[in-house]
């Protein structure tokens, strides 16, 4: 079984595959609708000044023929109670998970939610379900969720340097409840720009032919053993 493991880990490696994160839209176009890469599932959103806003409170939209346990926007608070969020998994407006950073009444975003549904329609589903106040609080951030297992994590990259700055997780998703649709949710003029998913990255045939060859000399190295 150890020896499987290794062969396993060898062809991956020499095969370079690999999460890889892209970007799905930067919002770069003249100011107007969001365009035919989403599905608005309520509210509206507009292009203003090449970044995502909010138009209408309790909005959420998903990024079309995309799924992905991972996905990134950049986040800018705009006072004074805005909240802007990721969604994952999403089924419908009642069946998803929904994390979201808001300003709570400090003036900057202070707290986050771990909701499911959109806004926590359907908080009643989710134990971990919560509401909390963050760490530090801040006016603009990368901010990524993403599921492993039934686990869910947010980071907040406040200072844009790849680093996380804020971690907060929590388990026990309802992942039977689940669809595969990712997107965004905002309020009160929610403003977000750079939605990103990762995926996994497909070899090219050069590099599988690679990855074979280097195969065989690790099978090679340890037959001689």
């Amino acid at each position: 079984m150890r020896r499987s493991w290794i062969f396993a880990g060898a062809f991956l490696a020499f095969a370079g595959v690999s999460p890889a994160s892209v970007l799905l839209d930067d919002f770069n176009r003249p100011d107007g609708g969001v365009g035919a890469n989403w599905t608005v599932q309520t509210g509206s959103f507009a292009i203003q000044s090449n970044q995502l806003v909010t138009t209408t409170n309790g909005s959420l939209m998903t990024f079309n023929g995309q799924t992905s346990n991972s996905a990134t926007v950049d986040v800018f608070h705009v006072p004074p109670t805005s909240y802007d969020a990721i969604v994952l998994g999403f089924q419908d407006l009642n069946n998803n998970l929904f994390i979201k950073v808001q300003d709570n009444g400090s003036g900057s975003f202070d707290a986050a939610g771990f909701y499911f549904g959109n806004n926590g329609s359907n908080n009643a589903s989710w134990s971990a379900a919560n509401f909390f106040f963050l760490s530090s609080s801040f006016l603009s951030a990368r901010m990524t969720v993403t599921l492993t297992g039934n686990v869910v994590t947010l980071d907040l990259d406040t200072n844009f340097d790849s680093i996380p700055d804020q971690t907060y997780s929590a388990g026990s998703v309802p992942l039977g409840l689940l669809g595969t649709g990712i997107g965004l949710g905002g309020f009160g003029g929610g403003t977000m720009d750079n939605f990103a998913a990762e995926t996994q990255s497909v070899p090219e045939p050069s590099t599988l032919w690679l990855g074979g060859a280097g195969l065989g000399l690790v099978l090679l190295s340890m037959r001689r053993r």
